[in-house]
């Protein structure tokens, strides 16, 4: 079953994290197949978070020009996996704004603290998804996100239950950061399951980093057409 969007004409609606076949090797979406999904779900743009790494330039370049072709706007982000010095997870987070793939292993705190010093914006992926069997957080931050200096946090996953969300519109109160929706895709009809509004138009790079940091975006599910 097919899934659209439920919006006003003028939503600004962004799938802020999608893996592809090409780079993450967890995932069935060829690139080739996204913008073309992505325009059929009604986004305004997405974003590219591959595991571990940004695309190169001169590739992104050319699926950018695609979409752009179809009036949506693609960022080029990754998702960084982070490690205590005893190599236990320390959460995973979707990296936006640098130039360079974030290659080092590092605690979540020195992430942070690299993306920020070079104008970047880290927000905590699926901080409460939990593990099989759910006796731990798996892949995520969990309460770690309180001792980090977050610019948001992933709220709409598809693997966020009703427990988890709460658990991060709490975090959102108290750490004063907004929550963003990203539908996590490793499968094409995936795509914009979930989904970052934004209050204002987005134009480039830099107005997807500044409406974040200001915190002028919501998260949203998106429900099945009938």
């Amino acid at each position: 079953m097919a899934l659209r969007l439920r919006r006003s004409p003028m939503m600004i609606a962004f799938d802020l994290h999608i893996h592809t076949r090409r780079y993450s090797g967890c995932s069935f979406i060829e690139y080739e197949d996204l913008v073309g999904q992505a325009a059929s779900a009604g986004l305004s743009g997405f974003a590219l978070t591959e595991h571990g790494m940004r695309w190169p330039d001169a590739e992104f370049g050319r699926l950018r020009d695609i979409a752009a072709e179809r009036g949506m706007l693609l960022i080029n982000g990754q998702e960084i996996n982070t490690f205590d010095a005893s190599h236990r997870s320390e959460g995973e987070f979707l990296v936006f704004g640098l130039s360079r793939s974030l290659t080092k292993e590092c605690p979540a705190a020195e992430l942070v603290h690299t993306v920020h010093e070079e104008g970047g914006i880290v927000i905590a992926a699926h901080p409460y998804k939990l593990a099989r069997g759910g006796k731990s957080h798996y892949y995520g931050a969990g309460d770690r996100v309180y001792q980090l200096k977050l610019d948001a946090i992933e709220l709409c996953h598809p693997d966020h239950g009703e427990s988890a969300m709460k658990k991060v519109r709490r975090a959102m109160e108290e750490l004063k950061i907004p929550g963003t929706g990203g539908s996590d895709a490793h499968k094409i009809l995936q795509v914009g399951s979930c989904v970052t509004v934004f209050e204002n138009p987005v134009r480039n790079e830099d107005d997807f980093i500044r409406e974040i940091r200001a915190g002028r975006i919501r998260a949203e599910k998106r429900s099945p057409e009938a």
